[in-house]
């Protein structure tokens, strides 16, 4: 294997990384916005907590919130990006239109679409279903 190509290997497993600690950061957001471990601390909100703690604009830690909550109800989706099947734009895009009802057929779309084919496909999705 030539050089450039071990550090596209290379990009590709921090890639996969990444994904899997996103996963798990999302995973005890939820745990603590569960807990309510914020409002121990004096926020109005877990997603204030976060843009405090954390230094997110208040945006960034909402949507964050917002896509660790979506996760606890998808177990196949959560699955998937918990082993960085999936990247975390995927899953935001996923968790605004997937339900337990349809997030194997989403699923299915996410793993052969890129990132911006699956965001404008769920936008289409959102769409139809307002």
């Amino acid at each position: 294997m030539s050089p450039i190509e071990q550090l596209g290997e290379e990009i590709a497993s921090l890639s996969a990384h990444l994904d899997a600690a996103a996963h798990r950061l999302l995973e005890c957001i939820r745990e603590f916005d569960k807990a309510g471990g914020w409002h121990e601390q004096g926020a109005l909100s877990c997603a204030q907590w976060l843009a405090w703690r954390v230094g997110w604009d208040r945006a960034t830690a909402r949507e964050k919130v917002r896509v660790a909550r979506a996760l606890g109800k998808l177990p196949v989706i959560d699955e998937a990006f918990g082993c960085a099947c999936l990247s975390y734009a995927k899953v935001r895009a996923l968790t605004r239109v997937a339900t337990p009802q349809n997030e194997g057929q989403l699923l299915e779309l996410a793993l052969m679409a890129t990132a911006a084919q699956l965001e404008r496909i769920c936008r289409g999705c959102r769409a139809v279903l307002d």
